[in-house]
């Protein structure tokens, strides 16, 4: 492995930036949905930004948290790469199950005042890493695959149902109050389900495992990713121009070919797999090169404290925005201008305490509790 990409403290530089690049773009959709929301793609000529930024089904919408599942999925392939006896490996399955248990509880507990929040999704993945981290690599696959064909026929049999009226209701629960709606939530429906989410978990942990070789893989996951993604949105576009019509048929073939987040389909899993991995591997790039430079040793700070920011900015929104009432909403642009403010305080602030105290406040307690 290239040295210029690992720390002193054994923290992979390239792993550390992508999750600061994710939490970027995580602030400004959660900001942008939070303040515009009905309003985010209201006017009647959205600009190209407008577009790619709409929270719920833009270009950018989905990359970001993403990028930040499948960064989760390599860090769990890390941790276990060096279990080689079964107390090791029983040992990093219980680190894994606490940290798991204690995001889960932590995101339960921020979801009632900040719907959508990825936390307790991201407790459910490293739970469920705690299981899987050591499997074959066929059976990571074989159950990567069976996460997206569940999910893609779950919303199929969703939209059949809607044809003869049936919305299917109950598979949205409003909130999680019963345990059958939270795993209703966890497993099939909201924001970052496990099906077919636990797909983008699981390709983490393949490229976890590959990480020491990745400057040999490179070029082959840089094609490979490129060419998942002109598939699926070459697919998608000839879909809507020519197959697409105002009968069932019509929208049953739109919704197969869907690369939208909410419509779970196959095509959108392949193009977002592709998009992130292509990033990834532009990023370990310029990691390599410019490693000692200002702005890699920044964002390679910056997100070894990504709980810790993602925390402040649900306290920074509720304070300036529902309590002061010092920004309101106009559009994408407040949205931009108070994440980038945000964002860079942030990168300020965790360069600043990581040089004074070392893990920032969240993960010091996440450490403490997860081992």
């Amino acid at each position: 492995m290239n040295l210029t990409n690992r720390q002193n403290d054994n923290r992979v530089v390239s792993i550390d930036a992508m999750r600061t690049i994710a939490l970027f773009g995580i602030i400004v959709l959660n900001y942008h949905g939070y303040l515009n929301f009905s309003g985010a793609l209201s006017s009647t000529e959205p600009s190209i930004y407008e577009r790619w930024w709409h929270p719920f089904n833009g270009v950018l919408a989905n990359p970001f948290p993403v990028g930040f599942v499948m960064v989760a999925g390599m860090g769990v392939s890390l941790m276990t790469s060096t279990t080689n006896t079964e107390q090791l490996i029983t040992e990093t399955r219980w680190r894994l199950a606490r940290r798991g248990l204690f995001l889960f509880t932590l995101g339960y507990g921020i979801e009632w005042v900040w719907a959508g929040t990825i936390l307790p999704f991201y407790g459910a993945y490293f739970l469920i890493g705690s299981i899987i981290a050591t499997w074959s690599r066929a059976k990571l696959i074989t159950l990567g695959a069976f996460s997206v064909l569940a999910a893609a026929l779950i919303e199929w049999w969703r939209l059949e149902q809607s044809f003869n009226g049936n919305l299917t209701l109950w598979l949205s629960p409003a909130t999680p109050n019963t345990p059958r709606d939270l795993l209703i939530r966890l497993f099939i429906d909201y924001t970052h389900p496990i099906f077919p989410w636990l797909m983008f978990f699981i390709v983490g942990i393949l490229l976890g495992r590959v990480y020491s070789q990745i400057a040999a893989l490179r070029r082959k996951l840089f094609a490979f990713a490129s060419a998942a993604v002109v598939f699926a949105y070459t697919l998608n576009s000839i879909v809507r121009s020519q197959l697409v019509d105002e009968s069932g048929s019509g929208e049953r073939w739109s919704h197969l070919a869907s690369t939208q987040p909410f419509d779970r389909g196959i095509l959108y899993v392949a193009a977002s797999i592709g998009v992130v991995i292509a990033v990834f591997m532009l990023v370990t790039v310029l990691c390599e090169r410019y490693g000692e430079t200002l702005i890699v040793r920044l964002a390679q700070t910056t997100g070894q404290m990504t709980l810790t920011i993602y925390l402040a900015h649900i306290f920074i929104y509720n304070t300036v925005v529902n309590i002061l009432k010092l920004v309101t909403p106009t559009g994408l642009d407040t949205a931009m201008i108070m994440s980038i403010a945000v964002y860079t305080s942030a990168i300020i602030w965790a360069n600043w305490w990581h040089n004074r105290f070392g893990q920032g406040p969240a993960e010091r307690v996440y450490r403490r509790f997860g081992g």
